[in-house]
């Protein structure tokens, strides 16, 4: 098969590979919100990792229990925190002086929400995690402020 595959010009099975990237994740640089550049950085996983592909599973659990919750204000509330629980489950790092929790995570979401928006983004896009992967440089995309 691999010499089929050589011989064709195909692409080895391994070169599909997403799982190992995402699991180890890339730096971000952070943004305030008048576009600055920040100090400031954060570890995120890709949507492929383990942990996120976890997180997603209990949010698609957790959807029932939220779609029986007969006041709208209330089932909006828990969607909103539902979104902010799975996306924080993509960060792993980050530069604050805060320990980098889930609930940390969240909180700064929820005051912070352009940066959740970015992450979302940004964990989304598989080959942002294999750019400079043959060096020790890491991939610095926007997490901006100013995304739409």
């Amino acid at each position: 098969m691999e010499n089929v595959e050589k011989a064709a010009g195909a692409a080895p099975m391994n070169a599909f590979f997403t799982r190992g990237p995402a699991n180890e994740g890339v730096q971000l640089p952070l943004y305030l919100p008048n576009g600055e550049k920040s100090e400031h950085w954060v570890r995120v996983l890709g949507v492929d990792s383990d942990a996120f592909r976890a997180a997603e599973a209990e949010s698609k659990r957790d959807a029932f229990r939220i779609a029986a919750i007969e006041s709208r204000d209330e089932r909006a509330s828990e969607i909103a925190k539902s979104k902010r629980g799975l996306i924080a489950s993509l960060v792993v790092a980050w530069s604050f002086d805060q320990p980098c929790t889930r609930e940390n995570v969240e909180a700064f979401f929820m005051e912070a929400p352009q940066i959740m928006d970015a992450i979302d983004m940004a964990a989304s896009k598989r080959a942002l995690f294999f750019v400079g992967r043959s060096s020790s440089s890491q991939p610095s995309p926007s997490t901006s402020s100013g995304s739409t």
